[in-house]
């Protein structure tokens, strides 16, 4: 893996972030919907941060994580494109044995979709 679990999920918050800052300056949406979102950002990210990327999962050579270059100036496809990477991050560097809760990769994957659909809203996607 040519990204640290680390500086993996740090960029993808940076992408996260870039889409906030999107959507409060280049949509006419309410503070209220902003302050949303931003919540949503936290608790996906918060959530990605309890996986354990120490622990010394089995590589799995079937799923290379392939060079996705993110697109800033699509709106809607970075939205997409963020959610798809958060996820891809869990399988990539998680397994069972490194889940903070049996049931992790399935409510974080509902996040993912929740933000994703705030961010749609948003942006008329």
């Amino acid at each position: 893996m040519s990204f640290s679990p680390v500086k993996r999920l740090d960029k993808l918050r940076g992408h996260a972030d870039t889409l906030l800052d999107l959507a409060d300056n280049n949509t006419t949406t309410s503070d209220k919907n902003i302050v949303r979102a931003t919540m949503w950002v936290n608790k996906v990210f918060d959530q990605a941060n309890e996986l354990d990327t120490s622990f010394p999962c089995p590589e799995d050579v079937e799923e290379e994580d392939q060079a996705l270059v993110f697109d800033q100036e699509d709106f809607c496809k970075l939205n997409g494109q963020v959610g798809t990477a958060l996820r891809s991050f869990v399988r990539t560097y998680g397994c069972p044995e490194s889940y903070p809760k049996k049931n992790f990769p399935n409510t974080f994957a509902k996040r993912t979709r929740r933000m994703r659909n705030i961010f749609s809203r948003i942006a008329d996607c």
